[in-house]
């Protein structure tokens, strides 16, 4: 892609012309020059200057919009040409939240790792809406989603599923009942919740007792908020955190209950009980996301087939 273009694209991505200047590792008035040269030569300005952060004319759009097509084609090309050494060298880009990329993915990072030694793997972590983004964008060769509207989006595979206990600290009163029907951390680990003969409990059995919530940004914490409405209960926030094993840590250390999932119960949380509840928002299905492209790299597809086995 010719310079010029590559420099407009920057200013677009950063906002301002001196952070894409300092990004392009050049001066912002040799950036200025450059591009009012290209809006000289087109007869029309590409950004609106007196907005910060910097935003596109209608001109401006039209252009970024084919720099981001220049930019895919170039991309499929390199990733057709890594695909002629077979599999011998070549990029993936996986996108994950911190659960995805911590709990979910190991195990087949390290096969497809093991298989491909050649393959550089680069893992992009953040929420799960900016990671739909990023797929939108280009920006990764997959990601995963546990919601159905987004799904429906994309070409997707099923790739894994979770269930959403309840985690509740030893030291929280329960009545007798709530008590028989707890399952202890190793119960978890070894998969009692996921038998039919164990029992569903309803939020509204248990007590108004402090809750440790996850930020909406994540999906859990967007699922708890229908947990709680289908429930018809509003419990007593105690404290918001953004991650799911931060709230999982906090309600071990007995500072409230909280929702969590199956996968990351070890067997040792012996601190908590934890209870199947009676919601149908507590069983995710999760898929493998492909973004809107022409090309899909042998990397992805081998990546696809080892999730499937």
């Amino acid at each position: 892609m010719e310079l010029e273009k590559t420099y407009i694209y920057q200013v677009w991505l950063q906002g301002s012309f001196s952070k894409a200047a300092e990004a392009l590792f050049i001066t912002q008035p040799a950036l200025s020059i450059a591009i009012k040269k290209v809006e000289k030569e087109i007869g029309a300005a590409l950004f609106n200057r007196n907005q910060r952060p910097l935003t596109l004319t209608h001109v401006g759009e039209l252009y970024i919009s084919h720099i981001k097509k220049e930019l895919l084609l170039e991309q499929e090309l390199k990733q057709q040409l890594d695909d002629l050494h077979g599999l011998q060298s070549g990029e993936l880009v996986i996108g994950g939240t911190h659960y995805m990329n911590a709990y979910l993915l190991p195990s087949y990072i390290t096969q497809f790792a093991e298989t491909y030694p050649g393959v550089q793997i680069n893992m992009k972590e953040t929420s799960s809406d900016q990671l739909i983004t990023l797929l939108k964008d280009n920006k990764l060769d997959f990601t995963f989603s546990c919601e159905e509207s987004i799904i429906a989006d994309f070409d997707s595979y099923h790739s894994f599923d979770d269930t959403i206990l309840l985690a509740v600290p030893q030291s929280f009163y329960l009545s007798k009942r709530l008590k028989g029907e707890a399952l202890t951390a190793s119960e978890v680990a070894a998969g009692r919740h996921l038998d039919p003969d164990c029992e569903a409990v309803s939020f509204k059995e248990f007590p108004a007792f402090n809750f440790i919530r996850i930020s909406s940004h994540i999906d859990l914490g967007a699922r708890t908020e229908k947990i709680f409405d289908e429930a018809g209960v509003v419990p007593r926030s105690k404290i918001v955190v953004p991650q799911l094993v931060t709230a999982l840590s906090l309600a071990a250390s007995g500072v409230g209950a909280t929702l969590t999932s199956d996968r990351l119960i070890t067997g040792n949380e012996n601190t908590l009980r934890f209870f199947k509840l009676r919601s149908r928002y507590t069983r995710r299905q999760y898929s493998l996301l492909l973004p809107h492209r022409s090309y899909t790299p042998s990397a992805v597809k081998a990546f696809i087939e080892l999730i499937k086995k």
